[in-house]
């Protein structure tokens, strides 16, 4: 007979809210670094004066960061590294995720050729493979040299861009030419993924967001012509990211964020991949979380509640907001049943395939207008 005794013991079933680092970017440039904290992470969010916290950033940096504060606008928050130009901008990003984890990192320095690319997409994957970090990079093109004599026409500068992301594959980078006058076209950019006003499967595209805020002049070439739309579609559909704007329509505005993912993939827009990163970031720690737990097993009802337990998050970004006839649809659409699949591999492996399904959103309208003769009235 046993000692008559209670024992009362508290589980943690791990059904609990899982914090994000959606929005917040780490921004990497050059700067003066004579005085002042060396190469060390400074956090700023909407409030910072930037001239202050980060005065040792060169113009560029300032300018980029500033932009992206502006148009980032309620709730932004993001870490920057200062470097000096022998740093290796690859020690930092990883020095910075040491401290703290981000969903992107801005490269605020030109690329000289495709080399940049493939190494912020080799950052991407060793950040991934190191530390389990599902993040993107933001990369910038040169400007138009406008040096007379030696100076670029908008042909000439287009021609060069085009050929600079030639035959990089990579859904995790997104690049931006820079065309603002002021070199803000990166900042702008990062300030409109990371603007809370909506979702991350919103696109930089969506108009009701408003208008580019700050200068919203663009570059002119070495003759002082402007930069047209025309010149803007074509690096669009060379899979660059960039401004744009309507006639007849005050403001200057985005075109979707495009991404280097291949032709036919599923990430060549930057609102698919966010989502895609999103839910991998909460189920690698519900998996985490069931290591070794003899809960989870190959019976029927174990296998059930396996695929509740690890589909709560996508029912979570799910989730839409009425407020009186309108609706703000959440992230994806409501998974299925069959949007999860647990099988297992042998006695101690299993597989979870999960499928994740985005809301369709026009970045094309037609409209077509038809005369109704009514005779008679």
């Amino acid at each position: 007979m046993a000692f008559p005794e209670v024992i009362i013991n508290i589980s943690n079933m791990m059904n609990g809210s899982i914090p994000g680092v959606e929005f917040h970017f780490l921004f990497v440039g050059y700067g003066d670094l004579e005085v002042g904290p060396e190469r060390d992470l400074i956090m700023v969010d909407s409030s910072s004066d930037l001239d202050e916290v980060i005065k040792t950033a060169g113009e560029s940096l300032m300018t980029t960061v500033k932009a992206a504060q502006l148009n980032g606008k309620q709730g932004w928050t993001a870490g920057v590294m200062i470097l000096k130009e022998e740093d290796n901008w690859q020690d930092a990003v990883s020095k910075a995720n040491e401290t703290s984890s981000f969903e992107a990192f801005v490269l605020d320095f030109p690329a000289e050729d495709k080399k940049l690319f493939e190494d912020a997409a080799a950052l991407r994957n060793e950040l991934k493979a190191k530390l389990g970090r599902e993040t993107f990079a933001i990369c910038c093109c040169p400007y138009i040299d406008t040096t007379q004599d030696t100076g670029q026409t908008w042909s000439q500068w287009l021609a060069d861009t085009v050929a600079m992301q030639d035959s990089v594959a990579s859904e995790y980078v997104t690049v931006v030419p820079l065309v603002h006058a002021d070199n803000s076209t990166i900042g702008i950019y990062a300030g409109r993924l990371a603007n809370q006003e909506v979702s991350i499967a919103d696109s930089p595209a969506r108009v009701k967001t408003g208008s580019v805020l700050g200068s919203t002049e663009l570059a002119v070439d070495v003759d002082g012509a402007a930069l047209e739309l025309a010149y803007l579609k074509t690096l669009e559909s060379n899979r660059y990211a960039v401004p744009m704007w309507y006639p007849d329509y005050d403001g200057q505005y985005w075109t979707t964020g495009r991404t280097l993912d291949v032709e036919g993939g599923d990430f060549q827009d930057i609102r698919h991949i966010r989502v895609a990163m999103k839910a991998a970031r909460k189920v690698r720690i519900r998996a985490i979380a069931r290591l070794g737990d003899r809960e989870l097993n190959s019976t029927p009802g174990s296998i059930a509640s396996a695929e509740l337990y690890f589909s709560q998050d996508l029912r979570e970004m799910a989730i839409s907001t009425i407020i009186g006839d309108y609706t703000f649809p959440g992230e994806i659409k409501p998974p299925l049943d069959e949007d999860i699949t647990i099988t297992w591999i042998n006695s101690e492996e299993i597989e979870i395939l999960m499928a994740v399904t985005p809301y369709e959103c026009p970045v094309k309208i037609t409209v077509g207008i038809m005369l109704n003769q009514r005779i008679g009235e």
